[in-house]
């Protein structure tokens, strides 16, 4: 999402805002006030059904009940992230109001590491992804594939081939649950310019594992712009 953040989007196998993983990674705390969960609930639904500005509005209203909640900031900052409202100076501000409310929190982390993702600043995404990896060591199986497959697209995205497969070799393999080993041979083979290759990898994913398993990592690939998406320009820059 960007398409990817964690909030609503993390039914994109990433902890949803409020939630807490099966690992030892911190999720936000529950809202407690009855009145503002139900406001963002509804931010949240809004925001699946693409009402991005409706979702605001609400956000809006939670915080002025609850200006500490860290989880109206995280929210809203998913919400500046996706294509469709796209603004990176403002969903980084939400991003680190949010860490800074709750300093263990990994789902403001994430975030903050996807926007640099999606601004191809891949670098420093590289650098963020492998931070919440170190930080977070026991993150469950579908939360700690996404994070590396991110390294590792981060790393073929800056030609650092090498780099690329090492992550792909300490990380996944072709019997794990998850379909990061496909989509780490396709977006090693992207970078590489070697499109049908990268694209029988992605069938071969999309074969095997479910739409809501592969969806991240194809977002992923959207924002690389190895897969179209009408939402994302070819060559947007921000």
């Amino acid at each position: 999402m960007g398409q990817g953040s964690v909030s609503v989007k993390v039914g994109d196998a990433k902890p949803a805002a409020g939630d807490k993983a099966k690992g030892d990674e911190p999720g936000l705390k529950p809202t407690v006030n009855p009145e503002v969960q139900k406001l963002l609930g509804e931010a949240q639904d809004l925001q699946g059904r693409h009402r991005y500005y409706d979702a605001l509005a609400k956000l809006d209203q939670a915080e002025k009940l609850a200006p500490e909640d860290p989880n109206v900031f995280n929210i809203r900052g998913a919400v500046y992230l996706v294509p469709a409202v796209r603004d990176f100076d403002k969903a980084r501000e939400q991003f680190e109001i949010a860490t800074r409310l709750e300093p263990t929190a990994l789902a403001p982390k994430f975030n903050l590491a996807e926007l640099l993702f999606v601004k191809h600043s891949f670098a420093e995404a590289e650098a963020a992804f492998a931070a919440v990896l170190k930080e977070y060591t026991k993150l469950q199986m579908s939360v700690r594939h996404l994070v590396a497959f991110k390294v590792l697209v981060s790393q073929a995205e800056q030609k650092k081939f090498d780099d690329a497969n090492q992550t792909m070799k300490a990380n996944f393999t072709f019997m794990d649950d998850t379909p990061a080993y496909y989509f780490a041979k396709a977006a090693i083979a992207f970078a590489q310019k070697k499109e049908d290759e990268a694209k029988e990898w992605v069938e071969k994913a999309n074969a095997i594992f479910k739409s809501g398993e592969n969806s991240p990592y194809l977002d992923s690939l959207m924002e690389v712009r190895h897969i179209p998406n009408i939402m994302l320009p070819p060559n947007e820059v921000k």
